[in-house]
């Protein structure tokens, strides 16, 4: 074979590497940007499988034998998915820390409201099916002799994390609305406590004051009584 024709520009060579390069562009580079904003950490053990891609691919650009040049490719391959798997794992950690994050900041809130009851009941399906899910992918990870066997699995428990993060943020300014109009409310509700409880303190200092001048007004009937008393005393002597 001649310099002009070196092996990674043989069509089949070229079509695979596109694969594992619209994989990494389409889908691993994606969430990673996700994973970003969520966690605002770039995932290193993702990092780690994509320099190993990009070592074989570049073994391939330099390699002058067909057979190494698949042996590379393959091994990228395996990399590619296992990067892959990785960012379904941690995507599936963040959305569900997303979730219950949601669910902390919301608690005081009557969800039942949003969208006449059903989002609460959906929201609450949802979630449950993305932990059996998970819990299955995990199943299959323990078992397999490899890692990349449990991919199916992940992907399915990531397909419904996401459905559960888009179900939060499609009704989200609905909730926000909804628990600015409970806060209001419950202002309101503290303010007309407060208020009452002022006015009842009043009447209980004005009860104390009456007391403490009822008290006095009978000491002074119980002292007339007494000197009315020493005073007839003192005429029949």
């Amino acid at each position: 074979m001649s310099n002009l024709d070196p092996i990674y520009q043989k069509a089949e060579i070229q079509e695979e590497l596109k694969e594992i390069y619209e994989q990494y562009h389409n889908s691993i580079k994606i969430f990673i940007g996700q994973l970003e904003v969520l966690q605002d950490k770039f995932p290193v053990e993702i990092l780690n499988e994509i320099r190993a891609v990009f070592s074989h691919i570049a073994k391939v650009y330099v390699c002058d034998s067909q057979k190494v040049a698949k042996y590379n490719i393959e091994k990228a391959k395996g990399h590619i998915k296992r990067a892959q798997l990785d960012a379904f794992k941690y995507m599936c950690y963040a959305y569900s820390k997303y979730y219950k994050e949601f669910r902390d900041l919301y608690k005081n809130v009557d969800l039942s409201y949003v969208n006449n009851g059903e989002f609460i009941i959906e929201l609450s399906r949802i979630y449950n099916a993305a932990i059996k899910k998970s819990e299955e992918a995990r199943r299959i990870e323990s078992m397999a002799a490899e890692v990349v066997e449990a991919y199916e699995a992940y992907e399915d428990a990531y397909n419904e994390y996401a459905e559960l993060y888009k179900l939060i943020k499609d009704n989200l300014l609905t909730m926000v609305k909804l628990q600015q109009k409970e806060k209001l409310q419950k202002d309101e509700f503290t303010e007309k406590i407060n208020e009452l409880n002022g006015k009842i303190t009043d009447l209980q200092q004005e009860n104390e004051q009456e007391k403490k001048k009822s008290k006095k007004y009978t000491w002074i009937s119980i002292g007339l009584a007494i000197l009315s008393v020493i005073l007839g005393v003192v005429a029949l002597v």
